[in-house]
């Protein structure tokens, strides 16, 4: 009976220890499968981190329908469309933009009405193109006008502008005046007429006058360029014809990715 007992009390304790030994199992791999899970729920993380909703890119070619703009050479709204259309490819080509255009080719719209297609879609930044014009044919070269000083949105425009000058001057466009930035303002004389008045991108006074109406009273920012003169056939050869529209819309594209801290993807169209 005592051997019996022995035995008996034996086999308890082999099964606890055995017990034992199941739980110690299962809290490892209890333990061996949060661990897989947290690294999984970290990487998705980390992915989505990574991964950014899609810019939105507010474009507006200057101009349209019976308002052709300056002429010259080439109506300044063919640049305006034609470079719209590239730039538009470009991005979408890219993958990580939406695009919004403040009017289709050939709409006659004016600027307030285009102005508020384009924030509706709370874009990310806007860039409004534009042909120049001179009367003596002689004057050539690019500028392009950020919101000005004062504004809530001047200095992210001004580096926007800079972003766009520098990738200008990267395909051979003459950049104008200081570094090819500048800003605008409509000023109305003693007689009641309105006149646009340039200043140097060094100005940097708060001027009370309204300046273009694509880069007032923004949150985001806007630059107008001027991307050629139209009354330059040198200018119009460069930037203004088919050929020009597609090397100054590969500019923007990477004067945007550029700016936004991202790297360029789209190749030339």
């Amino acid at each position: 009976m005592c051997v019996q007992s022995e035995s008996n009390a034996e086999i308890r304790r082999k099964r606890r220890m055995k017990r034992k030994r199941r739980k110690k199992i299962i809290k490892i791999l209890l333990l061996l499968f949060l661990i897989i899970l947290a690294i999984i729920f970290g990487f998705v993380l980390f992915l989505k981190k990574g991964e950014h909703k899609p810019y939105t890119i507010g474009l507006d070619a200057g101009h349209g329908g019976e308002d052709v703009g300056a002429i010259g050479y080439i109506e300044e709204v063919e640049l305006t469309e034609k470079t719209v259309d590239f730039l538009q490819e470009l991005l979408e080509k890219d993958g990580r933009f939406k695009i919004v255009r403040s009017r289709k080719n050939g709409e006659d719209i004016g600027i307030t009405k285009r102005k508020e297609i384009l924030l509706k879609q709370k874009p990310d930044l806007i860039l409004s193109i534009h042909g120049n014009s001179d009367p003596t044919g002689t004057a050539r070269g690019f500028e392009c006008y950020p919101s000005p000083p004062g504004r809530y949105n001047h200095e992210i425009s001004y580096y926007f502008a800079v972003c766009i000058a520098e990738s200008m001057a990267e395909v051979g466009n003459h950049l104008r005046g200081e570094n090819g930035v500048r800003y605008a303002y409509y000023v109305t004389d003693q007689n009641g007429n309105t006149q646009k008045a340039i200043k140097e991108i060094s100005d940097t006074m708060v001027y009370a006058q309204q300046s273009f109406g694509m880069v007032e009273n923004l949150k985001c920012p806007s630059v107008l360029v001027e991307q050629c003169f139209v009354t330059n056939q040198q200018d119009v050869e460069q930037f203004g014809s088919e050929t020009g529209c597609k090397l100054a819309a590969s500019a923007y594209y990477k004067a945007i990715c550029k700016y936004l801290g991202i790297k360029e993807i789209s190749s030339n169209i």
